[in-house]
């Protein structure tokens, strides 16, 4: 269903890209590192195919697993899901609306 313009869209509406990703060897990331353009080299010379941020419980720095992957292939859409938040959602993103 698509509307026929934008103000159609309700604001409320969102959606989420499920995907098959591969990781091939991850590199566990700790601390915040803006500088990473790819992955670093791995303990063995060679470079790791994507990145976790580790999460604060467990010694990172992010609230939930991050991975973050370098190449497009290695990620395939398999489903788009779109929902809508109710007027009572007090998450992050209704907030800052």
């Amino acid at each position: 269903r698509k509307p026929a313009n934008l103000d159609e869209v309700p604001q409320s509406l969102r959606c989420m890209l499920i995907a098959r990703v591969a990781l091939g060897d991850v590199h566990e990331q700790r601390t915040a590192d803006a500088t990473l353009r790819r992955p670093p080299l791995g303990p063995d010379g060679i470079r790791c195919d994507s990145v976790l941020g580790v999460p604060r419980d467990r010694g990172g720095c992010v609230d939930y697993d991050e991975f973050v992957i370098y190449q497009p292939c290695q990620a395939t859409p398999q489903f788009v899901v779109e929902y809508e938040h109710t007027p009572e959602c007090r998450c992050r993103s209704c907030s800052a609306v």
